[in-house]
């Protein structure tokens, strides 16, 4: 009984060594890292030149890693770009949008973003109105500094979520609550709808009978598979075909 009771010890301490060498690599370095340069500004080059050629125009993907991995759509009309960067937070998004996007005169600028706001729910659930407040009046700035500069704007609802993964669950991460908000915020997001400001039913595409996002279409519990976004892109192309007709 007593070798049992070293040997179970023993597999603890080698599971909490695991774990908290993981978190040190995945966590605790990078958040240091970031703090060097919280809004990643050197990911992309800078640019300070117009358009070599103004004859198509551009079309930009802006946003976290949800936008980040979304494959172009196949369109001929225009020049794509992606200006993504992942696990930033709205707050990020907007603070570099005049170093990543004003720069490049984007004619049509589609957002995904405010999912890594809204993880942060479970974390600080005190805190769970002003984040979706935040979250939302990020987005309606960056959506007035693009009608500003004379873009329109695709607006993305979010992404449903995945199963939280059982060690997120361990550090308190749950799914209710983060569906709620994603729920609040997409109803205000179709509320931002304009001449200028079209909204693009990612949620509607993507979730399951369970509210949750279809399971063919998912990678993680915030990601989306290939399929995921080869859905996406066949309505996004005819949702651009009809709203750019004479773009």
């Amino acid at each position: 009984m007593k070798n049992i009771l070293l040997l179970l010890i023993s597999i603890l301490c080698c599971m909490s060594l695991a774990l908290n060498y993981v978190f040190y690599k995945k966590a605790f370095i990078p958040l240091h890292e970031l703090r060097l340069n919280p809004l990643e500004l050197n990911v992309y080059p800078s640019q300070t030149e117009a358009k070599s050629t103004d004859h198509t125009p551009t079309f930009m993907y802006y946003g976290d890693s949800r936008a980040l991995s979304w494959p172009f759509v196949k369109d001929s009309r225009y020049e794509f770009m992606n200006r993504a960067i992942g696990n930033q937070t709205s707050v990020q998004i907007n603070a570099r949008f005049e170093q990543h996007v004003a720069p490049h005169k984007p004619q049509i600028i589609l957002f995904q973003m405010c999912v890594n706001d809204l993880k942060m729910i479970p974390l600080f659930p005190e805190k769970r109105q002003e984040i979706i407040d935040n979250c939302l009046s990020n987005t309606q700035s960056m959506v007035q500094k693009s009608h500003d500069m004379g873009a329109k704007v695709v607006l993305s609802t979010v992404f449903p979520l995945a199963d939280v993964s059982l060690d997120r669950q361990l550090l308190g991460i749950k799914e209710q609550p983060i569906i709620e908000a994603i729920n609040q915020v997409n109803q205000r997001l179709k509320s931002l709808q304009s001449e200028n400001t079209l909204i693009f039913d990612s949620y509607h595409l993507l979730v399951g009978d369970d509210g949750k996002v279809d399971a063919s279409y998912s990678h993680d519990w915030l990601h989306l598979s290939p399929a995921g976004y080869k859905h996406l892109n066949q309505h996004l192309s005819t949702f651009i075909s009809k709203a750019f007709a004479e773009s």
